[in-house]
């Protein structure tokens, strides 16, 4: 998982030296995919607008719009911001729904478009569901009564920056796609993502988000919009 998310900050970084460039295209387009991997299933479909640069055209940076869903079975969630400690909500069902700005850059080979792309904030809705909120150690925190107990959590609602903070909703991806044809491209890449809770009472540490990344391979059909 670092060394994704250390990959996708080096494609995005490499825009700085670029703003300055004048613009001399502007592309759009639409992708509708899915990736799956151990029972999660994680459709998307995203809005996504290039610029190319006059000096540099087959370097791009971007913007867009995804909406995302991710719907798995037995999910295990930890309070991400604190590393000692050992207490878990796990669930037999999760199902979210989000929708995020992001932004990206990609190099246009031949038919061939390799990027990256990272949510940069969002938000996130879905079925309340009842997490067991388990510990291993002896010591019992401000939580304890809540110990081998269901608790009620939902998606946490505002999200910002998934790819390098903890506790957040949202997604990043590596990609190629390769256009068939001016009409239609077939995408296919790799996504890292994190998924979080909110509970509804404070838990150990006054911890109420509890999250957990994942990686799913996925493919989507790209289709150009033309203004």
């Amino acid at each position: 998982m670092k060394c994704t998310r250390l990959i996708i900050l080096l494609i995005l970084t490499t825009t700085i030296s670029c703003f300055a460039q004048s613009i001399s295209r502007v592309t759009s387009g639409i992708d509708l995919g899915t990736g799956y991997k151990d029972n999660a299933l994680v459709p998307s479909v995203m809005f996504h607008q290039e610029l190319s640069l006059n000096n540099f055209p087959w370097f791009r940076i971007g913007w867009g719009v995804r909406t995302w869903g991710y719907y798995a079975n037995k999910t295990n969630l930890l309070p991400q911001s604190s590393q000692f400690s050992d207490d878990t909500l796990k669930f037999g069902r999760i199902t979210s729904n989000g929708i995020s700005f992001l932004a990206g850059a990609s190099i246009r080979l031949w038919k061939l478009d390799i990027g990256a792309n990272t949510d940069l904030f969002g938000l996130a809705f879905g079925a309340r569901r009842s997490g067991l909120y388990t510990k291993s150690s002896l010591f019992e925190g401000e939580g304890a009564a809540y110990y081998n107990q269901y608790v009620s959590s939902t998606p946490s609602l505002e999200n910002a920056l998934p790819l390098v903070l903890d506790k957040q909703n949202g997604q990043s991806e590596l990609f190629v796609r390769f256009w068939f044809t001016e009409r239609i491209g077939l995408k296919a890449g790799y996504v890292h993502g994190r998924i979080t809770y909110t509970s509804k009472v404070r838990l150990d540490n006054g911890q109420k988000r509890f999250s957990a990344t994942y990686g799913v391979p996925f493919a989507a059909l790209s289709f150009p919009i033309s203004y």
